[in-house]
């Protein structure tokens, strides 16, 4: 809005606020408020006045401010008018400079493009000049150098190198204009001719035809000018030099070792390795005056000595190795690697902030084989040497390690086998008078002293035999001879383990062993068990030993399991002999006639004092020769294999009377307090496992139930259902299939086994912390007597022995009622 009209409202604006005005206006709450009662109706009449003064008054400010702003309206064109031709003048001026910029850039090029030729004018004059200067200075310094080469003035020649090859470089771009071409081409012949001269000259230090004559013409100290010119020339003609030099002074190494002389063979080895001290003493006599300390000339002699010995024995291994003896080939490999780490050693270039070698291992090295970390030095010399020709002596240290040692891989596998035959024959020979030996084991109890395991002695010493074959190869090789080594190892405990097999009595075997016996079968399980303990071990020197690249290849696991499964064969056997030592007492229990059985139930049967006098006799030596692991785990195999065995014989007697089942729930008493107290009584007082008395009492205490339903007077499937819990329908049927039918027992014959059962299940409570369950038993006894007056008497009876036969270790699974139909029969 305008300003002229904003001040026109300005009045209305500094007034309260029109309830008029509001956005939310109501009329009626308007007028209500102006009104709220008849009395003030008086005021309407001025009211009404007021409100056509304000209407009038707003309608007059309308019409001013509708034509002031019409008034501006005008005003406002004109002024955007004046504005637009401004504008086309400011563009005229803004033409105007442009153009005339234009022409003074124009000026300014014509004026930099002649100074700009004559600038280019006078740098090609400059280079042309500068040029020429070079190429007179290039030809002058050719001739120098030609003259002085020919009277072999060889320290002011390599001045006169320095000066040519630093010319020479300013022609290289136009080597394609023929007059430098020629020149470059002259340089080139006199090098080439200069370097045959200083080539010539240092091999006549050898001797030969002429050599006196060539060395008279020599001047004094020669061989410091001529280092000094062959430095100028640069590393490649120093290698030459160094190598052509050396090479001469081999040769008569190589008349002496070059196959197939007499000398070339293994057993010579030393020999060569003698013949280079001998010529390393010749140098330091004879030519060390004459070579600079920088040109290292025995270090090219030894790379050159090993790079020959390297071609020799490789000739020598690839015609003699299938029947070279293995123990003189890693003679001589072990020699290598010690010559090589010596030449290593001496030779080695220190380097400052490497971060692929550490000098100070070079005093700790063990004969081994390691990375080419030597030739990485020497790459990082040469390097600097491009960069820094004057300053840099371009060190020469060549790859000492595995130079010489490398050559002897191809053929280990001849040793590899002769290292497999050598400790099969230890084996063999071990196992072929082996004896038994005790070895200390930690107890994992801490009031329990040490024991002693028994074992073979042949397991200890064919695994120092395997350890001294890996500590042999790792002195010269931690890559695939080891891996072989370990594949050896592998098939030589494979060879042991079926050694061990094979002393184990044959699967289903059913004769008792004797002493001798079982304590082999207790030496195999030791010995199985002390391999399975020392693989690891073993695993784990090889894993530090080898190369990274075969360590996630090494593991013994195949070997373990195939000598856990012996260990698991070894207790079968056990058991299988403990369990044919009782046939002849379950053979006695199968010829009872259980059916017809009369006898007053007060002691126990005699195949039950059978079983409780040789249980303990048969465990005696097992307990002495076993581990106390391998012990209990015995133990826990020969319970489920006796209980399912027991369970077994008494479905075999076909049919059982009452009085028979009472006598078998006596034997079974008896015979459960046997397989608690054998293990103990043998091992000497040492206790077993919780685990195991837990099991014992589950599952004997099946087979008291199994009786004690055969012994009741009257039950039905229902009721044998409900006694023994979820009982399934053939178990059912079975147990009334050993049911004997016959007359009820006298009462002093039903008195005496109510006292019977009474004394036994308070001694099994007392031994198993539960409260006497004899009045519960009298309670059952009293019912089955007097005939139980109704069902639900039984019933209470069946959920009282419950309760007590849970105390004593039973699954609460187990169900006991007894449903009682009528009087017996």
């Amino acid at each position: 809005m305008d300003d002229d009209l904003e001040d026109d409202f300005e009045p209305l604006a500094s007034e309260e606020p029109d309830p008029l005005d509001a956005e939310n206006f109501n009329a009626i709450d308007y007028i209500n408020k102006q009104f709220p009662n008849e009395d003030s109706l008086g005021r309407l009449g001025n009211f009404i006045e007021q409100l056509k003064v304000q209407e009038r008054e707003i309608e007059e400010g309308i019409k001013n401010a509708v034509r002031r702003q019409a008034a501006f309206g005008r005003r406002a064109k004109a002024d955007l008018g004046d504005a637009k031709l401004a504008v086309r003048e400011l563009f005229e001026r803004i033409k105007a400079i442009k153009a005339k910029a234009e022409q003074s850039e124009e000026l300014v090029s014509d004026v930099c493009r002649d100074i700009k030729s004559l600038d280019v004018a006078k740098r090609n004059l400059t280079l042309t000049v500068t040029a020429l200067k070079r190429l007179v200075m290039l030809v002058t310094a050719l001739e120098q150098l030609r003259s002085t080469a020919e009277c072999r003035h060889y320290e002011q020649a390599s001045s006169l190198i320095h000066a040519v090859e630093e010319l020479s470089g300013h022609f290289q771009e136009l080597s394609h204009v023929a007059r430098v071409a020629d020149l470059l081409e002259r340089k080139a012949a006199v090098f080439s001719d200069l370097k045959q001269q200083v080539l010539e000259d240092y091999m006549c230090l050898h001797g030969g035809i002429g050599s006196a004559t060539r060395l008279e013409q020599l001047p004094e100290g020669w061989g410091t000018a001529a280092a000094k010119c062959v430095d100028a020339i640069g590393p490649g003609m120093r290698r030459e030099v160094v190598t052509q030099f050396c090479l001469r002074l081999l040769e008569g190494y190589k008349d002496i070792f070059q196959p197939p002389k007499e000398a070339s063979g293994l057993e010579t080895a030393e020999r060569r390795f003698a013949w280079l001290k001998r010529t390393l003493r010749e140098y330091d006599d004879k030519y060390k005056s004459q070579f600079p300390e920088s040109w290292q000339v025995p270090c090219g002699l030894c790379d050159l000595f090993c790079h020959v010995t390297r071609q020799h024995l490789v000739e020598i291994l690839d015609t003699t190795h299938h029947m070279v003896d293995p123990e003189l080939m890693v003679r001589v490999l072990l020699k290598s690697i010690e010559f090589e780490n010596e030449l290593a050693r001496k030779w080695a270039v220190e380097i400052e902030d490497s971060e692929h070698f550490d000098t100070s291992r070079l005093s700790a090295m063990p004969i081994l084989k390691y990375p080419d970390v030597l030739s990485v030095k020497a790459g990082g010399k040469a390097s600097g040497s491009a960069e820094s020709n004057e300053n840099s002596t371009d060190q020469f240290a060549p790859r000492f390690r595995g130079i010489i040692s490398e050559c002897f891989d191809a053929y280990l596998g001849t040793w590899v086998r002769h290292e497999e035959k050598q400790l099969l024959e230890v084996l063999q020979a071990l196992t072929a008078a082996d004896k038994m030996v005790g070895q200390e084991e930690n107890d994992e109890d801490e009031d329990e002293v040490l024991r002693q395991r028994f074992l073979y002695k042949s397991a200890p010493e064919l695994f120092a035999a395997m350890r001294g074959s890996m500590q042999e190869c790792a002195r010269f090789s931690t890559h695939n001879t080891l891996f072989d080594i370990f594949q050896v190892f592998r098939k030589v405990m494979n060879q042991y383990a079926s050694k061990l097999s094979s002393i184990l009595p044959p699967p289903g075997h059913k004769l008792s062993l004797d002493a001798e016996g079982v304590q082999a079968i207790c030496c195999v399980i030791g010995t199985a068990e002390y391999c399975d303990e020392t693989l690891p071990l073993l695993e784990e020197s090889l894993t530090k030993i080898i190369s990274a690249d075969f360590q996630d290849r090494i593991g013994f696991h195949d070997e373990q399991e195939l000598l856990r499964n012996v260990v698991n064969r070894a207790n079968e056997g056990l058991v299988q002999s403990v369990a044919c030592s009782l046939d002849e007492a379950f053979s006695s229990m199968s010829r009872t006639n259980w059916a017809a059985f009369s006898q007053d139930v007060g002691d126990h049967s005699a195949f039950v004092g059978d079983i409780s006098e040789r249980l303990p006799k048969q465990f005696e030596p097992i307990a002495a020769h076993l581990s106390k692991i391998h012990y209990r785990f015995f133990c826990d195999k020969f319970v489920q294999s006796f209980v399912a065995r027991f369970v077994a014989e008494v479905h075999k007697c076909r049919k059982i009377s009452e009085r028979g089942a009472q006598q078998l729930l006596l034997d079974t008493a008896l015979i459960k307090t046997t397989l608690l107290e054998a293990p103990v009584v043998a091992g000497h007082g040492r206790q077993m496992p919780t685990a195991y008395s837990n099991y014992v009492l589950r599952e004997m205490g099946k087979a008291e139930i199994m009786l004690k339903v055969l012994s009741s007077p009257d039950v039905d499937a229902t009721s044998i259902t409900a006694m023994l819990g979820d009982g399934d329908d053939p178990m059912v049927q079975q147990l009334l299939a050993l049911r004997a039918s016959g007359d009820s027992s006298d009462a002093t014959s039903a008195g005496s086994m109510e006292q019977q059962l009474r004394h036994e299940a308070d001694r099994i409570a007392a031994a198993a912390g539960v409260p006497s369950i004899g009045s519960t038993m009298n309670y059952l006894g009293d019912a089955l007597n007097k005939g139980a007056k109704a069902s639900e008497d039984l019933k209470k009876i069946s959920g009282d022995v419950k309760k007590n036969i849970q105390k004593l270790g039973f699954p609460s699974s187990l169900n006991f009622g007894i449903k009682k139909t009528g009087p017996p029969g």
